[in-house]
């Protein structure tokens, strides 16, 4: 693999005065995909203005300015980005590869990921919902630590799986769940708890768009990791529905 250095600059014209960020990190790919360079570099770049706008657009302003990561490492198998991560965590190298579905990460500031051409291959379903895919799978793990970031480094506090990963679906502006709608409470919730059948994103987020459109994205940010996060969602719910009817 070769490592070079990749630069970052983008301006966000949301803001009164764009604001420029400089970064300089090294971006280390595989043999096959160093002709590619380019075209890998604006993905990240991508990545990382979708975080930083969907940040700002609810406020975590501060949080979505902060820099995530320092190194870009792509790879060509499953197995060498596992490895990788194993390594990053000191974790003894013959433990199996978790999920079927590994594709991509954000470990002790080194975003990893495969391909995009092994990324349509591990996921076509998710792959195909994005002419960007590839980049909004790197935005998707920047939220991931961006979720974090706003609750002050407490990663215990994100919530159930079905509301942190859909937070990052949502985040990252993942076409996943287009034409799904919950009607209720109780179909939204029904729905985003079953993770074991398949395109569980897509249940995730549009189960996170539904209580989003009643609570504010931030009020379920911060009660996500309560014991009672559900009941509490279910009251929320209730007094929005309330509210709104004539």
């Amino acid at each position: 693999m070769c490592v070079r250095l990749l630069s970052l600059s983008f301006c966000f014209v949301a803001c009164a005065t764009p604001a420029v960020t400089h970064d300089r990190v090294a971006l280390q790919l595989p043999p096959t995909h160093e002709n590619r360079r380019s075209s890998i570099d604006e993905a990240v770049l991508a990545a990382v203005e979708i975080k930083t706008a969907f940040a700002r657009a609810h406020g975590w302003v501060d949080e979505g300015d902060r820099s995530l990561f320092d190194r870009v490492e792509i790879f060509a198998t499953q197995n060498e980005l596992w490895q990788r991560v194993l390594e990053l965590h000191d974790l003894p190298r013959d433990q199996p590869l978790p999920t079927k579905g590994l594709a991509a990460g954000l470990e002790h500031r080194h975003l990893l990921a495969v391909t995009p051409e092994l990324y349509a291959e591990i996921a076509p379903e998710y792959a195909e919902a994005d002419p960007d895919a590839w980049a909004r799978l790197l935005a998707h793990e920047l939220v991931h630590r961006l979720h974090v970031e706003i609750l002050g480094g407490d990663e215990d506090a994100m919530g159930p799986m079905w509301f942190f990963e859909g937070f990052a679906v949502l985040g990252a502006s993942q076409s996943l769940d287009r034409g799904l709608e919950y009607a209720s409470f109780e179909e939204a919730l029904a729905e985003a708890k079953d993770s074991a059948s398949p395109l569980a994103y897509r249940r995730f987020v549009a189960a996170v768009r539904f209580f989003a459109a009643r609570i504010q994205l931030s009020e379920l940010v911060l009660h996500a990791g309560a014991p009672d996060f559900e009941a509490w969602l279910e009251r929320s719910s209730a007094a929005a529905a309330s509210s709104a009817s004539p």
